[in-house]
């Protein structure tokens, strides 16, 4: 052996990878066996004695350090393997540097373990019998091989760190980004991560059970599959097992939370079996907070190692993933509602195009001859067990370009109804019809050649059809100006929807050509809570359509009532309940064959008609007034019927009409007329 180990030469002592670096090695073997158990003994000892490694050591159950000194001193053994190449180390290095990147093994612990491990081999080299010689180029192999050991862990570390860190300085999403789009992207990173098993966004549903809204990872959809059960579902009330969880204490709190070791954590005992199951060491939860800074939201991560989420720079990097999601709920068009279960968003999606998707259609009506004047198509869903979901459990689970293929979708079967419906008779041939235009679809660039080409292809005139844009922030941007432009050159008319809603100005509005302006339902939802709130607006809305020369349609008129008081209010158009529901296409093909205008009658019949002529009435003081004599006022007769006992109001009305105390009168005619809404 000496002789053959001579005959390799001095260049071959220096490859510690080579025959020479083998044959020396092999005859070390039986002493390094015995320093791989004796080294890992001592270091763990002398592990536990510091603090940082302690914490590392304490989130171990002893089966787990069991496992892992066998695993080390495996490693340990493998490095000064005969038959070990560099590549082989270097793989293994990698793997097991990746691993102490996650659990928090820094590079300091790392360098010193090794040379701690390097000196005992060195001790142990001196009984082996072999020459000086042989020593030196034994110790020389032992010190590389331990050098390409420490640069592939310390190469894999700055890899995951890398990962972490890269996600946290991609660009964020833009400003007004659909949520879907918006999540659904930022999760898919997440969950790729290393180390991560799976990353779950959860909102609160209906039931106050938080659910996931989506998920990505190698073990998303098992864990989700836990998650969704009603028997192992998360609840945020805390007097319930399954409410003890770190993600409903996260919701609770508003803080993040963690544990190092699953399996040894009282808190998650519910769920202890599954998280075995699915070899779950450790979990992450993370509140995502609105403007107000309450709990919107919560990103729970799921780690494949323990102690995974308390190192110094994991929870630095938790404080800004909390941060990247927060901003990201805040500037994009975050849902309103409740959340709706991952199984149930995906089966509205493979519904909605497979066939699903249906226009009901709405009949916008002209109030004051009460023809309809037009009709809106309003999206639903009808699924393979019969029943219809509206459009507000399904749209805010739509990405940008699924909102594109829905309004081709749409827009196409809503075309087809009209032609249908025009051919049945002379008297529908000039009917419009409305379909809403989301603000993400007006940026692309195909939108304006999309609805140029479905007019044309059904010989459909522009004219009549009606597009309406949601009033949003986005669509006062110069991109979606040239947009409606370029729609307003079809020659289609366009509508402002959901005026009241909070973004538009008087500059804006007078700025882009828009021939209808739609007032906000939600403005009348409080109609008979807050009447003279409501009419001031609705009433200030309609007026300021008038003087910049726009249709205006109140939407939400739910009653008689409603209709008569915006009509009062100077509406000429108007859609509703009260009026007609939304009707799936044969049925409002028939309802409209039927159907018989009835002209809105001019006089005050109800509470909420009197308060709403009373209130443009006083407005119209300072102006001579079409009303002004007693006798004919509307107020007169109505006040005859609704308080024939009632002197006082009599007497503020009589002083209205003679001017006498005007504000006074007026306020207790305005008082009188709110009780009577609320208090019936």
């Amino acid at each position: 052996m000496r002789d053959n180990q001579q005959a390799l030469g001095p260049e071959a002592a220096e490859q510690p990878y080579g025959l020479r670096a083998a044959a020396l090695l092999e005859n070390a073997a039986e002493h390094f066996a015995q320093a791989g158990t004796e080294f890992v003994e001592a270091f763990y000892q002398g592990l536990a004695r510091e603090p940082q490694s302690a914490r590392i050591l304490e989130a171990l159950s002893a089966e787990q350090l069991r496992s892992l000194k066998a695993r080390q001193a495996a490693h340990l053994q493998f490095l000064v393997h005969p038959g070990t190449t560099r590549d082989q180390l270097r793989q293994r290095a990698e793997a097991v540097g990746r691993v102490h990147a996650l659990v928090g093994v820094g590079g300091s612990m790392l360098v010193r373990s090794q040379a701690q491990y390097g000196g005992l081999l060195a001790r142990l080299g001196s009984r082996t019998g072999l020459s000086a010689e042989d020593r030196h180029a034994l110790s020389r192999i032992v010190e590389q091989r331990l050098h390409d050991d420490i640069e592939g862990q310390t190469d894999a570390t700055e890899r995951v760190l890398g990962a972490y860190w890269r996600l946290l300085a991609r660009p964020y999403v833009r400003a007004g980004a659909a949520w879907a789009d918006a999540s659904a992207e930022e999760l898919e990173v997440l969950g790729a991560l290393p180390g991560v098993r799976a990353a779950l966004l959860l909102r609160l549903d209906q039931q106050g059970v938080l659910t996931v809204e989506r998920s990505a990872g190698p073990q998303a959809r098992e864990i989700t599959e836990v998650m969704r059960d009603p028997g192992t579902s998360v609840l945020i009330d805390s007097q319930t097992p399954r409410g003890q969880g770190l993600v409903a204490l996260a919701w609770r709190s508003g803080l993040a939370q963690s544990t190092p070791n699953y399996a040894a954590d009282p808190r998650l005992g519910f769920w202890n079996g599954q998280a075995t199951r699915l070899r779950v060491q450790s979990t992450f939860a993370l509140p995502v907070c609105d403007e107000a800074g309450n709990v919107a939201a919560c990103l729970y991560l799921y780690g494949a190692y323990p102690n995974q989420f308390e190192a110094d720079w994991m929870r630095e990097f938790g404080q800004g993933l909390q941060r990247r999601w927060e901003q990201t709920w805040r500037s994009s068009r975050s849902p309103s509602g409740f959340a709706l279960p991952e199984e149930r968003a995906e089966a509205y999606r493979a519904c909605m195009f497979t066939g699903g998707l249906r226009m009901h259609l709405q009949p916008v009506f002209d109030l004051r001859s009460g023809e309809v004047d037009a009709v809106e198509a309003l999206a639903r869903l009808h699924m393979p067990d019969g029943s219809v979901v509206p459009p507000g459990q399904f749209l805010p689970l739509l990405g940008h370009a699924e909102l594109d293929r829905l309004f081709q979708l749409g827009l196409g079967q809503a075309l087809d109804w009209l032609v249908e419906l025009s051919g049945q008779a002379a008297r529908f041939a000039r009917l419009g019809i409305s379909i809403n235009l989301p603000p993400s679809t007006l940026l692309n660039p195909d939108c304006t050649r999309w609805v140029d080409e479905a007019l044309r292809s059904r010989g459909v005139e522009p004219e009549r059809l009606h597009i309406e844009l949601l009033e949003t922030q986005e669509l006062h941007s110069d991109s979606q100006r040239v947009g409606i432009e370029q729609l307003a050159g079809l020659g289609v008319r366009l509508s402002m929807d959901d005026l009241g809603s909070g973004y538009s100005s008087l500059e804006r509005l007078s700025r882009l050509p828009f021939d209808v302006i739609k007032i906000d339902q939600g403005l009348l939802a409080t109609l008979r809570t807050y009447p003279l709130r409501v009419i001031s607006l609705v009433g200030s809305l309609i007026q300021v359509a008038h003087d910049l020369r726009r249709a205006a349609v109140v939407e939400g008129l739910e009653d008689a009532d409603a209709v008569e008081a915006v009509s009062l209010l100077g509406a000429t158009m108007g859609q509703g309940f009260g009026l007609c529901r939304p009707l799936p296409p044969e049925q409002a093909s028939r309802w409209l064959r039927e159907f018989r205008p009835q002209p809105t009658q001019a006089s005050v019949s109800s509470h909420l008609g009197a308060l709403a002529y009373h209130w443009r009435y006083v407005r119209a003081l300072h102006v001579p007034p079409s009303h002004t004599d007693l006798a004919t006022c509307p107020l007169t007769a109505f006040l005859r019927c609704a308080a024939p006992r009632d002197e006082a109001v009599a007497r503020w009305h009589e002083q209205l009409h003679r001017g006498e105390e005007v504000d006074q009168a007026s306020q207790h005619i305005s008082d009188w007329l709110e009780a009577s809404i609320v208090g019936s």
